[in-house]
């Protein structure tokens, strides 16, 4: 007997497996890339990104026809993130700084090594805002989804989405504030 394709574990029909596969080859890169700037780990942002996917075709049937898939994945995304620290509920260690950070003269100011620098320095200070704030601002800036569509995602209200965005871009001022 064959079971359903919303249970775990279940075969996937034809139809979802091609359902599956358009998914994964159009989403996949956002969906990781957003995970991974949540995680800052790029293992457990891939083991996210493969649950994600599977989650998503398991509860195809809960997607509404004609809405934003990409919408509808980043918040499975992001629940699938927050579920996972709700589990864990281990404390997080945030990394220290390895040194002091001086602004740039004008002549690095512009040099790929003072780019890459700051992005690492950017990458490191997102870790360090409090998860919430840390998933619009990723959700609002690099996913570009509109606070109607984040708050949505995340249960809440277009307010406190904009709130936590506030929160985000205040904690980051203040841990950039040595590259500004």
């Amino acid at each position: 007997m064959i079971q359903p394709p919303s249970c775990p574990g279940a075969p996937l029909d034809p139809a979802a497996r091609a359902t599956l596969a358009t998914w994964v080859n159009d989403y996949w890169d956002g969906v990781y890339g957003l995970l991974y700037r949540l995680t800052g780990n790029q293992q457990e942002a891939e083991d996210l990104t493969q649950d994600v996917f599977l989650r998503a075709v398991q509860r195809r049937d809960s997607f509404v026809a004609g809405t934003n898939v990409r919408a509808w994945l980043m918040r499975i995304a992001t629940n699938a993130f927050l579920d996972t620290r709700r589990r864990k509920k281990v404390a997080r260690a945030t990394p220290l700084a390895e040194e002091i950070h001086l602004p740039p003269t004008n002549e690095m100011a512009g040099g790929a090594l003072y780019q890459q620098e700051l992005g690492a320095a950017l990458a490191a200070a997102l870790l360090q805002v409090p998860e919430p704030c840390r998933a619009v601002f990723l959700l609002r800036t690099r996913e570009d989804l509109s606070f109607r569509e984040i708050a949505h995602m995340l249960g809440g209200t277009e307010e406190n989405a904009r709130w936590h965005m506030l929160q985000a871009r205040r904690r980051l001022m203040e841990l950039m504030k040595g590259w500004l």
